[in-house]
């Protein structure tokens, strides 16, 4: 039983994997001795003591004479005689969980840790925390790295499964957290209508991206010049372009090379303004007017309403597309890059010198005879009788009249802004024949004479 309670006292109860705690009593460079009240010190050795590959001795440690450490026992070895025991001790796994435990709160926080490159492989480098090994994509890389260099980089995984650990980590999370800042700031002072110098990263076919110092903007295809061209034929990844912030929106940019350089409409218009006779060439024929050629690039619309001042003028059927044209500027938007044009002010406006009104008389030539009336010319315009002003049918206005001869008739209707001008010789035949017999009634010998020979001449 004695034997037994000394065996207890000297300490060989204790076994592997138990927790124990001691007083540090002695240290060397690579052993620090541990009294855990045995007859028998144990011993931790500086590689169990920390997993930091930069210490090598406990000289480099705080560990001093008089602390207390907890460890766990990982050998216990008798050879013969209780003085010869041997007590192994590790601080290894707790220093692994109080790591680990660091590694979750930093994950927790999204906060940086630095780790040392230990490996390199063909996708992947390993990498160490503490002792902790890890691993990193090399995509996740800022560049070639070295081995045994301390990087700084952001925790993207961590996966605890017994003493199995699993951590992974990126380098460019942390320069792209720092290139967002910094390119939010830089976006935060360009304004629409800034002027930049930017290089050109990419050319798609729908436009190009120009980078600025963090900032990247998109140049579409059609503000790069005022005619079309194919970018890669105009410009090459690496060239430096001057352009203007057309838009800001949604965090992005839009840039315009063209708004930099005079439009030849800018230029067109420098030199020409409203009322200006100028001269064009028929470019497209519409149903509802002519778009005319004025310069390079620059083209004008003639609208069919402005082609005369005569609505029944055939003028679209006498010109063909290359024909040049003679016409008046009459509008030019600036905004919308547009310019009216019309041939009006160079006609003659015959209507702008009739000076008549309803129930005047006056001497028509007839011009042209048809089924509806007649044609004929008075002050200076065409004017028409409808063929019930003239008399009961065509053929009777056929027989009667003639083109070229000349006739008195009344105005029933005249508008000069619609080249309207309608009269009547019925009508105006009639007046006179009511005036006529008006006379007759008012003259003193009436009563001397039969009704017959009143009206004889009349009824003729």
């Amino acid at each position: 039983m004695q034997e037994l309670l000394n065996e207890y006292e000297s300490g060989f109860d204790i076994k592997v994997g138990s927790e124990i705690e001691g007083e540090v009593i002695s240290i060397t460079d690579r052993v620090a001795y541990v009294d855990i009240h045995t007859n028998t010190e144990a011993q931790i050795y500086i590689n169990y003591y920390t997993k930091d590959p930069n210490v090598q001795s406990f000289k480099d440690t705080n560990l001093k004479v008089g602390d207390i450490i907890k460890a766990k026992v990982t050998k216990v070895s008798r050879e013969g005689s209780k003085e010869s025991t041997l007590i192994l001790l590790s601080c290894l796994d707790k220093l692994n969980d109080e790591i680990v435990e660091e590694l979750k709160n930093k994950f927790d926080n999204n906060e940086t840790i630095k780790v040392l490159v230990t490996k390199e492989s063909e996708k992947i480098y390993e990498v160490s925390y503490k002792g902790i090994k890890g691993f990193m994509p090399k995509s996740l890389a800022s560049k070639n790295l070295e081995i045994n260099k301390e990087i700084d980089v952001k925790i993207l995984s961590l996966e605890v499964n017994g003493k199995r650990i699993n951590l992974k980590v990126s380098e460019r999370a942390i320069l792209d957290l720092e290139y967002k800042k910094n390119r939010d700031l830089e976006l935060s002072k360009v304004n629409e209508g800034d002027i930049l110098t930017g290089e050109v990263i990419k050319i798609e076919p729908y436009g190009a991206i120009l980078k600025f110092n963090y900032l990247t903007g998109l140049m579409k295809t059609n503000q790069y010049s005022h005619k079309f061209v194919k970018l890669n034929d105009a410009i090459k990844i690496g060239d430096k372009l001057d352009v203007k912030v057309i838009k800001k929106e949604n965090d992005k940019i839009e840039l315009s090379h063209k708004a930099l350089v005079e439009s030849p409409f800018a230029k067109y218009i420098k030199n020409h303004k409203v009322a200006d006779t100028v001269k064009g060439v028929l470019a497209e024929k519409f149903p509802f007017g002519f778009v005319i050629k004025l310069d390079e690039d620059v083209t004008g619309l003639l609208h069919k309403t402005e082609f005369s001042f005569n609505p029944n003028d055939n003028y679209q059927n006498n010109v063909n597309v290359g024909d040049e044209i003679e016409v008046s500027i009459i509008k030019i938007d600036e905004a919308n890059e547009k310019i009216s044009l019309s041939r009006k002010p160079l006609l003659d406006n015959p209507w702008e010198r009739v000076d008549c009104k309803v129930n005047d008389v006056t001497t028509v030539t007839v011009s042209e005879i048809n089924d509806k009336g007649l044609i004929v010319v008075a002050y200076g315009v065409d004017a028409f009788i409808p063929l019930s002003e003239v008399c009961e049918n065509i053929n009777e206005a056929k027989d009667k009249y003639q083109v070229g001869d000349k006739v008195d008739a009344i105005v029933l209707q005249v508008n000069p802004k619609r080249w309207q001008l309608k009269m009547s010789i019925l009508k105006l035949a009639k007046a006179k024949e009511k005036e006529e017999i008006d006379k007759l009634l008012e003259n003193n010998d009436v009563e001397e004479s039969t009704l017959g020979d009143q009206f004889k001449d009349i009824l003729k």
